[in-house]
C-alpha cells in the first residue's frame, strides 16, 4: 500500500496554515491523508483548517494543547493511516511537483528510508533575503545529505517506530536529533533537490538572534555540532571587542584592540560566508547584511549552546535520554 500521510504542527498561525494548504491544493498529487496537530490555538488556526476539509481526501484535526512539535509530530504519526509519512510545517509553500517529488524516491524503492527537501528562502526584504541564505542548510556535504528537517521531509512510517519517534524531551533540534538516530540505525537516507519547498525567514535582528539561540540550545543539550571549547572561544572574543570598545570612552588606544578584533572576527566569522555568497549573489548589500547576520548568528548561537550544554552537564535526563535514544546504553 503505497499510500501517503502528509502531517503538521501548528500553533496561532492561521496565516501561515493557509498558505500552506493553498500550496497543497496546487499540488500534481494529493496527500491521501492530511494530520493536522494543533498545540491550542487562540486565534483562527482550526477554522481556517476546517475550511479546507472538503476541498482535501481526509483532514484530522488533532488537538493538543501545550504540546512541543516532537510530542505533535509524534500524536501526528501514531494517529497515521499510510505507511509513507510527509512532514511540513504551516507558513511553508511547496513547489507543485514537491510532494511527488519527495515521496517518489520511497515509492520507487524500498531500499530508501528517508528523502529530504530542497529548502528555497521565500523573502519580501533584504534582510529576510540573506537571513534565509545564512540559515538554511546547502546539503553540499555528505552529513547534510544524510539529514532531513521538519520543514519538509519524507520517511517510512517503520523508520519513525524503530527510531522511537521525535525525542520529545527537546524542544529544539528534535529534528536534527531524530534524522542522526535514523542515520545511526543504518537507515538510507537520501536528499532530492528537485523537492522544493519554499520557506520565510525571520524578519528582524532579534527574530533571527531568538532562532539561532535556541538551534545553539537544542544542539547543547544533546552535545552536537560543536565543542565547547569553541564556544567558550568565540564568546570570549565577542566579549573582548564588546570590552574594548567601551573601555575606549575612558582610554581611547583600546579602540585600537577594537579595530583588531573586529577585523580579525570579521575574517573568522562573516568572510567565509561572503566568499559564498558572493558566487549567488550580485547586490553589494551583502558586504553589510551578511557580516551583521554572521556576527548575531555566531553569538546568539553560542550563547544558546553553552546554555543547553549546561543544562547537558548538570542535569542527568537529558545525557540519559540522549544515551537511551541513541542506543548507548
Amino acid at each position: 500500500m503505497n499510500k501517503i500521510t502528509l502531517i503538521t504542527t501548528v500553533l496561532n498561525d492561521e496565516k501561515g496554515i493557509n498558505e500552506l494548504f493553498d500550496a497543497l491544493l496546487n499540488q500534481s498529487i494529493q496527500p491521501d491523508e492530511i494530520i493536522v496537530v494543533d498545540g491550542g490555538s487562540k486565534d483562527k488556526t482550526i477554522t481556517t483548517v476546517e475550511s479546507y476539509i472538503a476541498k482535501f481526501n481526509r483532514i484530522i484535526i488533532l488537538q493538543a494543547s501545550n504540546t512541543n512539535i516532537s510530542q505533535g509530530r509524534n500524536l501526528a504519526i501514531s494517529n497515521a493511516s499510510y505507511p509513507i509519512i510527509v512532514v511540513t510545517d504551516a507558513g511553508c509553500r511547496p513547489e507543485k511537483k514537491w510532494l511527488f517529488e519527495i515521496t517518489k524516491p520511497l515509492l520507487d524503492s524500498n531500499e530508501v528510508d528517508a528523502v529530504s527537501s530542497k529548502v528555497i528562502a521565500e523573502t519580501s526584504s533584504v534582510l529576510e533575503h540573506y537571513s534565509g541564505l545564512l540559515s538554511l542548510p546547502d546539503h553540499s556535504t555528505k552529513e547534510q545529505e544524510e539529514l532531513f528537517y521538519g520543514r519538509g521531509s519524507a520517511f517510512r512510517k517503520t523508520l519513525w517506530e524503530k527510531v522511537g519517534g521525535y525525542p520529545e524531551w527537546l524542544y529544539t533540534a528534535e529534528d536534527s536529533l531524530f534524522a542522526l538516530a535514523a542515520k545511526k540505525r543504518g537507515f538510507s537516507i537520501i536528499h532530492n533537490p528537485k523537492a522544493i519547498i519554499y520557506w520565510r525567514p525571520r524578519n528582524s535582528l532579534l527574530k533571527i538572534a531568538k532562532m539561532f539561540f535556541l538551534y545553539g540550545k537544542g544542539n547543547g543539550r544533546i552535545a552536537w555540532g560543536g565543542e565547547i571549547k569553541g564556544v567558550f572561544y568565540w564568546l570570549r572574543n565577542h566579549g573582548l571587542l564588546f570590552l574594548s570598545f567601551l573601555l575606549g570612552f575612558i582610554y581611547p588606544i583600546t579602540w585600537l584592540v577594537t579595530a583588531f578584533l573586529a577585523l580579525y572576527l570579521y575574517k573568522q566569522i562573516a568572510n567565509p560566508s561572503l566568499i559564498r555568497i558572493r558566487n549567488i549573489d550580485k547586490d553589494w548589500r551583502r558586504e553589510i547584511y551578511v557580516p551583521l547576520i554572521t556576527f548575531v548568528r555566531n553569538i546568539s548561537s553560542n550563547l544558546g549552546y553553552l546554555s543547553g550544554y549546561i543544562e547537558y552537564k548538570t542535569n542527568p535526563i537529558f545525557k540519559n535520554n540522549l544515551d537511551k535514544y541513541l542506543g548507548n546504553n
